[in-house]
């Protein structure tokens, strides 16, 4: 995740659109996994990877952090309204119930999204901008998402 990264703020200085870095993860996940189980908790991983994929271009990547913890590079975006419907979108895919055995439940989502060069100029400090944003988001009640403040 981190050479893409690297390689679309490179490519962007050519450009000049813009990069995207998300940053999310399932609300209450720690929940979901003692209460239905690890098997339980890795499915939903596995369906909560493939929802988000659904809801990205070609060009974008999607990476697994650790835990319940993903992020997203939404490389050569025109502005940040691209990114904001991204979002709005994987939100929306996580209206549906999830079905994994014999449990039908829902989860929802938080996410943090920080912009190149607003953000941050490197990617650690894209990564970092979003990480914060996202903890916003869940203080600000989770479901939802936060762009970097700053």
């Amino acid at each position: 995740f981190k050479e893409k990264l690297d390689q679309a703020l490179e490519e962007t200085k050519q450009t000049k659109k813009k990069v995207a870095v998300m940053y999310l993860d399932l609300d209450n996940f720690k929940y979901i996994n003692d209460t239905f189980g690890h098997d339980v908790g890795d499915e939903l991983l596995n369906q909560f990877a493939q929802r988000v994929k659904e809801c990205l271009r070609d060009e974008d990547v999607l990476s697994r952090q650790g835990g319940d913890e993903f992020t997203i590079l939404l490389p050569a975006i025109e502005e940040e309204q691209d990114a904001i419907r991204i979002a709005e979108n994987i939100r929306a895919s996580f209206q549906r119930a999830w079905n994994i055995g014999r449990n039908l439940f829902k989860t929802t989502s938080s996410i943090g999204i920080a912009f190149y060069p607003a953000h941050g100029k490197k990617g650690y400090e894209l990564m970092r901008s979003a990480d914060t944003a996202l903890y916003q988001a869940k203080k600000d009640g989770k479901n939802i998402y936060r762009s970097y403040l700053g």
